[in-house]
């Protein structure tokens, strides 16, 4: 009997929990359908229920965070806090969340909260978070000592030596081995970025909350920066090394290498824990943390027992001290605790929505997308139109800084839910950029019904009060709001506005000083610095800056605004004194001795300012403002006026006339560069572009001027305008690179002059390259090239077609080479003529030494980023999972079609700012990257495959094939190449149609620099095993009246088959047929297409890289009777026509064939099926033609009551030089000729 009511008890209270898990999942359920009143109201009931209490205040409270406020969100938190026995693990979960993040400073009952949580014996790292919250919060308030002691309990090692910067573009850097390991030593010197050496060096000053901040200490963007510290232990002890970081992260105990996280991410603390040995005595911990795309770079160490409590009796120091190697202890990593107690919870309830929610949650406070993807995906699929769960999918998005996607969720939530909170506060700001305020307050009048007239809904209507010049109500607003959150850092600068401006008060200073008295917010303590010194109190607006340091002295950025202030007032030695505190702090900084520099030339120390901007083009050869300051104060010339200026007066008198140019629409006067490459790499250019303007077609061309540059360039136009014939000028607009020239008119000039600085990184950084055409579509008076480069400074250059001799001279230290032409007529355009870069003269320059520098450039910086990965690895186990016995080729066909069928194509400029490919987890995880990201990924999966793989840097046959004659960067697309038994296979991986190792015609022959450690120079793309562009006709033709009714069997290989795909993948049968319909329109307008049905046409279901297809189709009106006879031609379906190829004589250029043929074999067999009675008067006339470029023939014969027709086409070369250019044409208008033969049947 006992035994049977434990069993109903524990029958019942099963049952109880499943029914209680169904109804707070019934709930969620109704919440994703954006029903949030229904929602809360049985959540809030569920709250009343001791069995689902604690589920329904977690779940309010993540409700809250779309249309409560924060208090409110809090509350529910807090609540569940002193109802659950075990809130540890929620509370971590939400730590990240609007609940408990609405605001640094805390109101009393958060406060409790985080003592309270102090006083359990919960994992170290929630208390350690905790510590941290209440010193955020007594640091907000400027109470520094409580905030000190709180912080101090967090347990984070403090004191560092640091060294660096080494590079670190693109995660370059992240694998590398550095001599910092084996050099703890004080005295250890090491070399870095630019050639420069340093050593182990103590910061004098840190953070308040215990982050270890390189952004206070170094040029930490693109750097791999390491810190050190030796901890003295007591006795043996075994324990955890918990860090938190922003970067990719190493740490190494006593040479140890125990975490190793290549992803860049910003985490909390303790998000990477491993198990750690410390020996008695000391123990060296060394930490080395990278930047190139997290944007910050920073990190928080703690050593802890194995629940997370900072280990006591520890000492630490910075000065070297000797240690014992570790060489036999196995460390352990340890999965953070609320993620494993998650993971658990699901297992046991898979279902559970509010534990899924906690978990993803989880995962975005520690930056992985990737895994929060794979939680929330599901769930959005099932409730496509839930607002929570797409604000969760754009912070998801958020981290992957795909802005398209954010933006696109942020269009569907104002779509699907428009009267939500997140919705309304979108539109708002909409109707405010459209100046529609009538709309915007109709808004903020939902936004008050929602929310009640909080800060926020105020701030809205004083904006609307403003923009509308409503003073009167802009002042009550603001006083209004004032009196009700005076802890507004935003508030307070307009009252002090208010006080000042309107009401004239004297005093209104006094309310920033109050504010900057109980608040540490430097932006109104500047605020406040500002309004002492407008009213001319200097003091005491110094003391205001001075008295931010002393509060925070590690904050360089007040040093350098109080140094500003003095040196501004002529205080020179204070103003130094504040830039040599900074180099205490950051000593590799330019900026700062460039700042240094110009005090001491206005202090007149002019050799010491000699020094200092000496020192700040060390530490970066592109500072070009402090290459001006040197060479004015070493009375050396301003480095353009080495050059001859362009005498544009003097251009605009003897410009020519139309008649002198009658054949062109538009002349250029003058088109010039003067380059200027420092010795150190640097480097700047003029560019001067002047224009006349003959005929409406010219005005047509030139009333817009986009200039080229790119996002490691600085652009300045210095001239933009139009010269009309009275000597008038009219200043063109400008947005960015783009001109308009306005007020155009034939005859008018357009003059341009614009200077461009370069800002090359990393290896490149001492290199330049460049490239100037002098043969244009357009004639020119004078074209030239200038270039003024160090002495000391090699390059090399050459001409594409005909050398140009150059004038050299001395100049200074420098030397100036000028290469110039004179009235040069415009090329003229042939049919299908080369590129252009292959018919001009260009002249190409580079100090590049050779192609293997710019191959291991590259390898550096993108085959880095093709390392493992959590995601890589998932996505390579889900591909070959239940595939055994998979061949190395299948696999990288496997690979290939997940990328090209996955990942969308999405091109971008490839040189300078798109050089660096994203990191293929980030490309896994937004599903979307350019040619050299989804290169990058394929290298990536292939590496996790076991598969040699490698990318290939390419220039496009439409840039010219005999072009890239010196070493460059110049590439404009990525491929890549596996390694499969010593055979290569190239790979396109931007179509999602090409067949595995396809590539169209017109990619033929492009020039490729192969990325590996043997590649000498550049070679023309044509793989030996690709698959080549074929295909091939079976069509039968029966005469019905005067129509023809066809059924047509055929297939297609390499980009043939992927034409066809573009054309018809994707579109319903209905869609099919009515686009064939409009192909044969083409070429037969009346017709009318009856079948069409395709085998591998879908590559992701294709069982084949050959495409096959069925047709049947009829052509009307086929016959024309003539004499008693039936006159038609056959429906070749690649049939060309002579007019396709034009050619006149004299002919410059040879033609490109690839702009006139898509396949390279080609078979069609047309059988036609003689109506009874009917015969055909005479066969088609055979022909053959083979020469060097092609083969073709056409045959023909009657069998019975069919004929038959077999046309076969052969492409061998692409190419036809100029002097064959005519003997070609001849041949391609007897093969025209032969296919538009007449056919008589009677």
């Amino acid at each position: 009997m006992k035994k049977r009511s434990i069993f109903l008890i524990l029958f019942a209270f099963f049952c109880l929990t499943v029914k209680a898990q169904t109804t707070i999942n019934s709930a969620w359920e109704i919440f994703f359908k954006n029903d949030r009143t229904t929602a809360r109201n049985l959540f809030t009931d569920l709250s009343k229920n001791p069995a689902t209490a604690n589920e329904a205040l977690l779940s309010l409270s993540l409700m809250a965070e779309l249309d409560q406020s924060g208090t409110q969100a809090f509350g529910y938190i807090n609540d569940f806090y002193k109802n659950s026995p075990n809130p540890e693990y929620y509370l971590a979960a939400l730590w990240g969340s609007f609940a408990l993040n609405n605001s640094l400073t805390k109101s009393p009952k958060e406060i409790e909260l985080y003592n309270a949580l102090l006083k359990r014996d919960f994992d170290g790292s929630l208390l350690a978070m905790a510590n941290s919250k209440i010193g955020a919060h007594y640091e907000s308030i400027k109470k520094y000592t409580l905030a000190d002691q709180a912080y101090n309990k967090i347990g984070s090692l403090d004191d560092w030596a640091i060294t660096g910067e080494f590079e670190n573009i693109s995660t370059s850097g992240f694998d590398k081995t550095y001599d910092v390991l084996n050099k703890p030593q004080a005295d250890a010197i090491f070399t870095g970025k630019k050639g420069l050496t340093f050593g182990w060096r103590k910061v004098p000053y840190f953070k308040h909350n215990k982050w270890f901040d390189y952004s206070f200490y170094s040029n930490y963007s693109n750097s791999i920066l390491f810190a050190q510290n030796f901890v003295l232990a007591p006795e043996d002890v075994n324990a955890q090394l918990r860090i938190g970081v922003s970067g990719s992260v190493k740490v190494w105990v006593n040479d140890q290498l125990l975490i190793s996280e290549a992803d860049e991410r910003n985490i909390d603390l303790d998000f990477y824990i491993s198990t750690l040995k410390l020996k008695k005595g000391y123990n060296r911990i060394l930490v080395q943390i990278g930047e190139s795309y997290a944007d910050r770079s920073n990190f928080l160490l703690r050593l802890t027992d194995d629940k997370g409590k900072p280990l006591e009796g520890l000492k630490t120091t910075t000065d070297f001290q000797p240690y014992e190697k570790e060489t036999t202890f196995k460390p352990e990593r340890i999965k953070p605790a609320a993620i494993t107690f998650f993971d658990g919870e699901l297992k046991k309830q898979p279902n559970d929505y509010l534990t899924k929610i906690l978990l993803a949650k989880l995962y975005l406070r520690s930056d992985n997308a990737f895994e929060a993807r794979k939680i929330l995906e599901p769930i959005k699929e099932k409730f496509e139109a839930s607002t929570f769960l797409n604000n969760l999918y754009i912070d998801l998005l958020s981290l992957e800084d795909n802005r398209t996607g954010v933006e696109t969720l942020q269009e569907t939530i104002k779509t699907v839910d428009p009267e939500s909170a997140y919705a309304l506060s979108l539109t708002y700001i909409d109707f405010i950029n459209q100046s529609d305020y009538t709309n915007a307050e109709n808004i903020v009048k939902k936004l008050e019904a929602i929310y009640g007239e909080n800060e926020n809904i105020l701030q809205k209507k004083m904006q609307l009060a403003g923009k509308q010049q409503r003073e009167d109500e802009v002042v009550k607003l603001t006083e209004k709001a004032f009196a009700l959150y005076p802890n507004s850092s935003s508030l307070v600068w307009i009252k002090y506005l208010i006080e000042k401006e309107v009401k004239k008060n004297g005093q209104a200073i006094n309310y920033l000083k109050k504010f900057v008295e109980e608040h540490d917010d430097y932006n109104v303590s500047k605020q406040l610095a500002k309004a002492y010194f407008d009213k001319g109190d200097m003091n005491a607006g110094l003391n205001v800056l001075q008295q931010e340091i002393n509060n925070d002295p590690i904050s360089v950025g007040i040093y350098r605004d109080l140094a500003a202030e003095y040196y501004n007032q002529q205080q020179y030695s204070k103003a130094e004194k504040l830039y040599l505190q900074c180099l205490e702090i950051a000593p590799n900084i330019s900026s700062y001795y460039e700042s240094l520099g110009k005090i001491y030339e206005m202090s007149k120390q002019k050799d010491k300012a000699i020094a200092a901007y000496q020192r700040s083009l060390q530490l970066n050869p592109n500072n070009y403002d402090a290459i001006q300051y040197l060479r004015k104060i070493q009375d050396k010339k301003d480095v353009f006026d080495y050059f001859v200026q362009p005498d544009v007066k003097a251009m605009v008198a003897k410009a020519p006339k139309l008649a002198d140019h009658p054949d062109d629409h538009s002349v250029i006067l003058t088109e010039e560069v003067q380059k200027v490459v420092y010795e150190y790499g640097g480097s700047e250019e003029k560019h001067f572009y002047v224009a006349k303007i003959l005929t409406q077609k010219g005005l047509e061309q030139l009333k817009e001027y986009d200039i080229p540059y790119y996002n490691s360039q600085n652009l300045n136009v210095e001239i933009a305008e139009v010269i009309k014939a009275n000597g008038n000028k009219v200043p063109a607009e400008q947005n960015d690179s783009k001109i308009v020239f306005t007020n155009l008119e034939v005859g008018d000039i357009i003059n341009l002059r614009y200077k461009i600085q370069n800002f090359n990184e990393g290896s490149l950084a001492a290199h330049f390259w460049d490239s100037f055409y002098f043969t244009h579509g357009t004639a020119y008076v004078d074209t030239k090239f200038s270039l003024l480069i160090h002495k000391n400074k090699k390059f090399n250059s050459s001409f594409s077609l005909k050398p140009i001799e150059v004038v050299k001279t001395a100049a200074d230290e420098f030397d100036l080479y000028v290469w110039k032409n004179e009235n040069q007529k415009a090329l003229i355009y042939e049919d299908k003529m080369p590129a252009a870069p292959d018919v001009a003269n260009i002249l190409y320059l580079s100090s590049i030494p050779d192609w293997q520098f710019v191959s291991n450039w590259y390898n550096n910086i993108a085959t880095a980023k093709a390392r493992s990965s959590y995601e890589i690895k998932t996505v390579i186990n889900d591909l070959f999972k239940g595939k055994k016995g998979l061949s190395d080729i299948e696999k990288v066909k496997l690979i290939y079609s997940y990328i090209t069928q996955n990942i969308s194509y999405s091109s971008v400029s490839f040189r300078q700012s798109g050089i660096v490919p994203q990191n293929p987890a980030t490309v896994i995880n937004t599903r979307i990257g350019d040619c050299k990201d989804v290169s990058t990924l394929f290298l990536a999966m292939c590496k996790e495959a076991g598969i040699n793989a490698e990318l290939a840097l390419v220039n496009t046959r439409d840039n010219g094939q005999n072009t890239m004659l010196l070493p460059s960067i110049d590439f404009n697309h990525c491929i890549a190449k596996a390694i499969v038994n010593g055979k290569s296979y190239y790979v396109e991986l931007t179509s999602n149609t090409l067949p595995f190792g396809s590539f169209y015609n017109s990619s033929l022959g492009s020039k490729i620099l192969e990325i590996n450690q043997k590649s000498t120079g550049v070679i023309s793309l044509n793989p030996e095993l690709r698959a080549k562009n074929n295909s091939s006709y079976t069509t039968n033709i029966s005469v019905k009246g005067n129509d023809m009714v066809i059924s047509e069997n055929n297939y297609a290989t390499g980009a043939v088959a992927a034409m066809v795909r573009q054309s018809y993948n994707g579109l319903s049968v209905k869609d099919q047929l009515k686009k064939m319909k409009e192909d044969l329109t083409l070429s037969y307008p009346e017709n009318e297409a009856l079948v069409v049905k395709f085998n591998n046409l879908d590559p992701k279901i294709s069982t084949s890289d050959t495409l096959r297809a069925y047709s049947e189709y009829s052509l009307h009106k086929m016959f024309k009777p003539v004499a008693g006879m039936s006159i038609f031609s056959l429906p070749w379906s690649f049939a060309y026509k002579a007019n396709q190829l034009q050619v006149t004589q004299p002919r410059y250029f040879g033609i490109d064939l690839t702009q006139l043929y898509v396949g390279e074999d080609i078979i069609e067999e047309i059988t036609l099926v003689l109506p009874e009675g009917k015969k055909i008067v005479e066969v088609l006339k055979p022909l053959n033609i083979s020469n060097e470029f092609l083969d073709f023939s056409l045959s023909s014969k009657l069998l019975a009551n069919k004929l038959i027709v077999t046309r076969k086409f052969l492409l061998k070369k692409d190419f036809v030089p100029a002097e064959k250019v005519q003997a070609f044409k001849d041949a391609f208008v007897q093969m025209a000729d032969a296919d538009e033969q007449q056919l008589a049947m009677k």
